[in-house]
């Protein structure tokens, strides 16, 4: 069953931004993911997000990253990339684990975790997602902000402690490896989700990833919340993307 979270969020005065992702990775808000969170009911959904991005920033690596054995698979209501050579090798209990330690797999790893992180997945998913898939000295913090968010969430459409929250609206759009080491890959990801009026956005969340000795991890945001992450990205400037592929 889908809720409509978007209209029953708003109904509160202030909420918090927490993650994106999808956003948000990086997804604008009660449209599709928790950035809209932290938006007053008065006040237009953007005004929580960081600054407009207007050009490119400079980046170490644009290349396209992809491998070619792409596929998609629905997550929550997102539709999201699959590859046998770059992961997930599991995806099961809701979990997606198991990527390549290569650019590749750290895109994908950031996608999926980034969905996974987000409350309307409900516990089950997104709370073992936090604690085994998420790093850093705001991890905690982190799990906190999405298990509160899922509390108001789950209050607000009636739905019993422990399920799911309706569905996240959003889609992927595109990608840019900002920074890569073998360790640490910093990425942006663009998406595309209905603000609270039903007007498209275009949002671009930057996310890190770090390897973890057997895996790719999300690094938490300072805060646990990706405030200073998200940015509206205007029209002319969606090129600085690599697209990910149709099909979903």
């Amino acid at each position: 069953m889908t809720y409509d979270v978007t209209t029953r969020a708003r109904r509160t005065t202030r909420r918090r931004i927490i993650v994106l992702c999808l956003t948000a990775a990086g997804l604008l808000g009660a449209a599709a993911v928790t950035v809209a969170f932290g938006a007053d009911s008065d006040r237009p959904a953007t005004s929580t997000l960081g600054p407009v991005l207007v050009r490119p920033e400079t980046t170490t690596d644009g290349q396209a990253v992809l491998p070619n054995d792409v596929d998609w698979v629905d997550v929550a209501g997102v539709s999201v990339p699959v590859s046998e050579q770059s992961g997930p090798r599991t995806l099961s209990e809701g979990r997606a684990r198991g990527f390549a330690h290569d650019r590749g797999g750290a895109l994908l790893a950031a996608v999926h975790i980034i969905v996974r992180v987000n409350p309307q997945v409900g516990p089950d998913v997104f709370e073992p997602t936090l604690r085994t898939q998420v790093v850093g000295a705001d991890a905690v913090a982190m799990r906190a902000q999405v298990a509160q968010a899922y509390d108001e969430l789950r209050g607000q459409v009636g739905v019993a402690d422990g399920q799911p929250v309706g569905r996240l609206n959003a889609t992927l759009l595109g990608y840019r490896i900002v920074s890569y080491t073998d360790d640490e890959v910093a990425l942006r990801l663009l998406t595309e989700a209905p603000d609270g009026s039903g007007n498209s956005l275009m949002i671009s969340t930057e996310i890190r990833v770090r390897w973890t000795g057997s895996d790719w991890a999300l690094l938490a945001p300072a805060g646990g919340t990706f405030d200073q992450a998200v940015n509206v990205v205007l029209d002319p400037y969606t090129a600085m993307f690599l697209p990910f592929s149709a099909g979903r």
